[in-house]
């Protein structure tokens, strides 16, 4: 049996109010103002409702419109479950601040807060490079060393982000494997009071212990120039070692 929520029809799902969080707001907040050809011409009290899913999260995100029987707009997120025909539920928490505040800040051209809890959670946050959040590192990592050795795990997120081969399976693997090596060291460096230094020389070492022949045989596999003429020369570490392996073991094979 369909149900209806916030303006909209669903069936086959249970949801569970949260507390909607910054990335939650500024998801809908694009949707709200994509039928605006300007964003300084958008007025909420315009603006129709609409919904955003966060698929990685299972969360879904509702802006309201206000209605002509004077309920006012509002925010709400949900955690969503798949659920048989029939069994469709909504369990509202009236305790969670559902104001647009957030939506009226954003259109005033203001970014929202995002604070976050571990250095997995920033990272995550600056690989979707949210214009409308400002993301603050844990207070842990926001020393001089830590927002330094920050800066070259987000240099070598971002080499793997340019280069497409580390979109396929055996590259996302690779890249989740030195990523998540390179913060266990950097934690680790940093509870000792190590400096950036000491992380670079520790990333050469993590890489030469990385088994890379999956890598290396997908890079050869390409046979693509471009490929390299774009990864090339890279301030990534991770990136350059996987080709600079490939092109040594090419030498090899001659």
């Amino acid at each position: 049996m369909a149900i209806r929520l916030h303006d909209f029809i669903s069936s086959g799902k249970r949801y569970i109010q949260v507390e909607s969080q910054p990335h939650h707001i500024t998801g809908i907040f694009r949707k709200i103002i994509q039928p605006f050809k300007d964003i300084h011409l958008c007025k909420l009290e315009d603006a129709e409702s609409a919904y955003f899913e966060d698929e990685e999260n299972e969360t879904i995100t509702f802006y309201q419109a206000a209605s002509t029987d004077l309920a006012p707009s509002g925010i709400w997120t949900y955690l969503t479950y798949k659920c048989s025909k029939g069994k469709e539920q909504v369990f509202n928490d009236s305790s969670i601040n559902t104001s647009v505040k957030p939506l009226k800040t954003l259109l005033a051209g203001q970014k929202l807060i995002q604070v976050t809890i571990d250095i997995n959670e920033y990272l995550r946050y600056k690989f979707y490079q949210d214009e409308y959040l400002e993301i603050r590192l844990p207070l842990d990592w926001n020393t001089l060393e830590g927002r330094e050795i920050t800066h070259l795990l987000l240099e070598e997120i971002n080499a793997f982000k340019a280069s497409s081969i580390f979109s396929e399976d055996v590259g996302k693997e690779y890249m989740k494997t030195v990523i998540d090596k390179f913060i266990q060291i950097a934690r680790k460096i940093l509870k000792i009071g190590g400096t950036r230094k000491d992380f670079e020389l520790a990333q050469y070492e993590v890489l030469n212990k990385i088994n890379i022949n999956d890598m290396v045989n997908l890079i050869i596999e390409y046979n693509d120039y471009r490929l390299w003429q774009a990864a090339l020369p890279s301030k990534s570490k991770a990136v350059g070692h996987a080709f600079n392996s490939a092109l040594s073991l090419i030498c090899q094979m001659k």
